[in-house]
């Protein structure tokens, strides 16, 4: 059966079976996130519940620092994060009862494009005559639609780069080490289109590096950015990272004319926004608090502490980025945060650009070093402004979290050699993903409900019951149901990981190259056994050439799937 490059075999019932209990546990996971934080509980919430509420109510959408929280957002805030025993009232009802508004809400410096959305489902419910906390918790759900499928998206991605069935499910499991991801991705807010879109982008980019010269491919990547792009922008940097894979990853002269397609839909579609900000603001994106626009100078003496600074970039961005709930005020163990950050970090950069896929590598860690450079510009131009180093969170880092799956999943193929050894990775991978989702869970629950003790009391499941919109019933529910599919996604993966790899063979001689780049001869590699090449480059196995092709695409049998 023949296949395009760095395509994977055909996926068996099994593997099919595998993500879709992964995708259903990633789905109850997001729910139960989003029915366990307290009302406003997350970072910025309040801020971009209250921008959406105000533009359904066709408020529109002011300059930056121009916008006014509702004194009804900060009514129902008392009476969320007071944790008070009430009925709550309709919106209609809140908004009557605390009327006018009050401070900046900064988020009118943002796209309106995701509070359009939530505007709408606002809409589709009937917010006006709903209890409050149910517009709030009907925004948090239609994140979790837009998040749910990211694990299907990292799944394609790593099977199309790996060719490895099993990697590919691993990957996919693997999200559930971050969550982080889920807190954030399932509280309201603009970051959560962000995440689910910049996977997007990587995925095509893979399938475009590995070998997909269609224009569909192409033209849905640049929709992918163009929509990102209309969001925050912190999405910024998968445009130019786009542009250059595919001019780097192309062939002749047609690779500038695929490049300027990517280049151009964005351009033509969301670049008013960003081409405004600077002609009016002088600015990409404005700041949206009076506070941010003051300067201030350092003391005489004094000046830009670079370590400090360093330092500072290290500790609260990997903090964020790994499980840090509640305003921020609720952090992971230190010890989990910092051996996830030096393995995780540690084994790209050192397996991560190895023989093999090095060029396909390369390509993907263009999206990080231009988002971590975009950041790190952001950040100290702005602690020489103002003298003070702020605005860093990990959730501006989570546009990677594909790409960053994808990368670790080649480093680690690397780094562990021996079939038997992967297969024990892969299962430890699995279970230490889970456990770290369910400890997520506990340092948020200890730190919203117990004072960030180490138990469970009878007031904190009260003060947990009197804070889900779903009432204690509901709670019990979802959260029987995320634990159950969750149990489910290990063992089916488990299960998975025990099972054969396909097995491939090249049409013409049995010749394949080995990490180092040697010929093997005289048998058929698992795919699991196989490493991740790039086929555009000639690097990889040996190939042949279909008749009336011109890329090199290379022939493969199937010669045994999995059972």
């Amino acid at each position: 059966m023949p296949t395009e490059p760095g395509t994977a075999v055909r996926s068996s019932r099994r593997e099919r079976l595998s993500i879709t209990a992964i995708v259903l546990a990633f789905v109850a996971v997001l729910v139960l996130w989003a029915s366990l934080q307290p009302l406003f509980g997350s970072p910025d919430e309040i801020a971009h519940w209250d921008a959406a509420v105000q533009l359904a109510m066709g408020q529109g959408w002011p300059d930056p620092t121009h916008l006014k929280l509702l004194s009804a957002t900060r009514a129902g805030q008392a009476e969320g994060l007071g944790f008070l025993q009430v009925d709550r009232p309709t919106l209609e009802a809140l908004l009557a009862s605390a009327p006018g508004n009050g401070a900046t809400n900064q988020m009118t410096q943002h796209p309106p494009t995701w509070y359009a959305m939530a505007a709408g489902v606002l809409h589709l419910i009937g917010y006006m005559h709903l209890r409050w906390d149910l517009d709030l918790y009907a925004m948090r759900l239609m994140n979790v639609a837009v998040l749910g499928t990211l694990p299907l998206v990292v799944w394609a991605a790593v099977r199309r780069v790996t060719r490895s069935p099993r990697t590919a499910l691993v990957a996919a499991a693997s999200l559930f080490l971050i969550p982080q991801v889920g807190f954030i991705g399932t509280s309201a807010t603009n970051d959560t289109p962000v995440i689910i879109l910049g996977a997007v982008v990587v995925w095509l980019v893979c399938r475009i590096v590995t070998g997909d010269r269609g224009w569909v491919t192409l033209v849905a990547l640049a929709v992918a950015a163009s929509a990102a792009v209309s969001f925050k922008a912190t999405a910024l940097p998968l445009v130019p990272f786009a542009v250059v894979a595919v001019v780097i990853a192309g062939q002749g002269r047609s690779r500038w004319l695929r490049g300027a397609v990517v280049l151009v839909v964005p351009v033509l579609a969301t670049s008013w926004w960003w081409v405004r900000n600077v002609l009016v603001f002088h600015t990409l994106q404005p700041a949206g608090l009076p506070q941010s626009i003051r300067t201030e100078q350092f003391a005489p003496g004094e000046g830009p502490d670079v370590g400090g600074f360093v330092n500072t970039e290290w500790n609260r961005v990997t903090n964020s980025f790994w499980g840090q709930y509640g305003l921020l005020q609720y952090p992971s163990s230190p010890i989990v945060i910092a051996a996830l950050s030096v393995v995780a970090i540690g084994v790209v950069l050192v397996w991560g650009f190895r023989s093999g896929a090095r060029r396909t590598a390369w390509l993907l860690a263009l999206l990080p070093l231009f988002t971590l450079a975009a950041g790190l510009q952001n950040n100290w131009s702005t602690y020489l402004r103002t003298t003070t180093i702020g605005g860093i969170q990990g959730r501006y880092y989570f546009v990677l979290v594909g790409v960053l799956t994808v990368l670790s999943a080649i480093a680690w193929r690397r780094f562990v050699r021996d079939e038997d050894d992967r297969r024990r990775l892969g299962r430890t991978v699995v279970v230490v993903a889970a456990l770290m989702t369910v400890y997520g869970w506990s340092v948020a629950y200890r730190g919203y409900y117990e004072g960030f003790h180490l138990k469970v009391t009878t007031l904190g499941l009260r003060l947990l019951a009197g804070q889900t919109p779903l009432g204690p019933v509901g709670f019990g529910l979802v959260a029987v149901v995320a634990l159950f599919l969750l149990a489910v996604a290990v063992a089916v993966t488990l299960a998975a990981l025990r099972s054969p790899e396909a097995r491939t063979t090249l049409d013409g001689p049995d010749v394949q190259g080995d990490a180092d780049g040697h010929g093997v001869h005289g048998r058929s590699r698992t795919v699991e056994d196989a490493e991740p090449t790039d086929a555009t480059s000639g690097t990889g196995p040996a190939t042949a050439s279909r008749p009336g092709t011109g890329d090199g695409n290379t022939q493969r049998r199937t010669t045994a799937l999995w059972s």
